[in-house]
């Protein structure tokens, strides 16, 4: 005898509830993507229309969150275990056809809705999944990043079932891979960081790749040799020359100024012998995490907590000594 597959499903409040909550921070919604067969979690779509407010389709399971994802020990505190996901799309998406270059987002919508049951894991804010090639032929976007909602209100991240438990909100934002890479490298807030003020959340199929004007870089550390060893509170983003992350050399200079951009912690990192022509070409540093610095150069932790406009150099016994007076500018 088969073993029946299990099922998951909303009780009728549950459903009400996450209706109301949708239309109370996404918009009223008379238009739902029925789903017919459900094999395992039911996923329906509802598909919030553009109106004077918002000129853009948005998008937002209603299915998702009646499982409860794998969640690791050590965040169960924070009741991630349900979730839904969303997009937003332009007004001029021609949200009924069924062409793939129409409908992947609402398929990728299905897909993540999945993911977790099928793969015994979760997915929350940051998480990147790759798609391992564009999604269709007329974008390179190849991957998704979820990040919390468009909303400025900060109850639509989140709400409560009737049952008392959480349902979380993710918005899809399509991403390249490139993007992913340096994503993968460093973290979320530092990509995101990338972006600036033009950050818009409606997925657009021919915006600007935040990295592709970067070359790729062997780097002297790969990827899974890079350990979590800082404990730091606060922005954690810094910029390095290649000297450092490429080149392999230790931190010869190292200064901290004002941020440049929301999760900068201001640290400029240095070999020293960089020349003026090597420093003004932007190819050859990078924004990092200061973890990812740290790992290529301990002896700079104890000095991670200095206040802003503060500079080192390595002296000749290899020892950081503080430059008296410094100020911005003296680089």
């Amino acid at each position: 005898m088969e073993n029946k597959k299990e099922s998951f499903f909303y009780e009728e409040s549950e459903i009400e509830a996450l209706e109301n909550h949708i239309e109370e921070y996404f918009g009223k919604f008379h238009n739902v993507f029925h789903e017919m067969i459900s094999p395992d979690i039911h996923v329906d779509i509802a598909i919030i229309p553009p109106d004077k407010g918002r000129d853009f389709y948005t998008l937002v399971t209603m299915g998702m969150g009646a499982y409860k994802m794998n969640i690791p020990d050590g965040l169960k505190e924070y009741r991630l275990e349900r979730a839904e996901l969303m997009v937003t799309l332009p007004s001029d998406w021609e949200i009924n056809n069924n062409a793939e270059e129409w409908y992947w987002p609402l398929r990728w919508l299905k897909i993540l809705a999945r993911f977790p049951l099928e793969e015994n894991t979760w997915l929350g804010w940051g998480h990147t999944i790759p798609n391992g090639e564009p999604f269709v032929e007329n974008t390179d976007l190849s991957g998704i990043l979820l990040l919390n909602p468009y909303s400025d209100d900060e109850r639509a991240g989140s709400m409560a079932l009737p049952n008392g438990e959480t349902v979380n909100f993710y918005q899809m934002f399509p991403v390249y891979e490139e993007e992913m890479e340096f994503k993968r490298a460093n973290n979320a807030e530092v990509l995101l960081d990338l972006f600036g003020d033009d950050f818009s959340h409606i997925v657009d199929i021919n915006r600007e790749n935040m990295k592709e004007w970067k070359p790729k870089k062997d780097f002297y550390l790969r990827k899974e040799e890079i350990r979590d060893i800082l404990q730091y509170e606060g922005a954690a983003g810094c910029f390095a020359t290649d000297r450092i992350t490429v080149d392999g050399e230790k931190v010869g200079y190292m200064y901290r100024e004002e941020a440049d951009f929301d999760g900068d912690s201001g640290w400029r990192f240095t070999a020293g012998d960089e020349s003026d022509e090597y420093m003004d070409n932007p190819d050859n540093s990078g924004i990092y995490h200061l973890n990812t610095i740290a790992n290529y150069d301990m002896e700079i932790i104890p000095f991670l907590d200095s206040e802003i406009n503060t500079a080192y150099i390595r002296n000749e016994n290899g020892e950081f000594q503080k430059i008296e007076e410094w100020e911005p500018g003296e680089e």
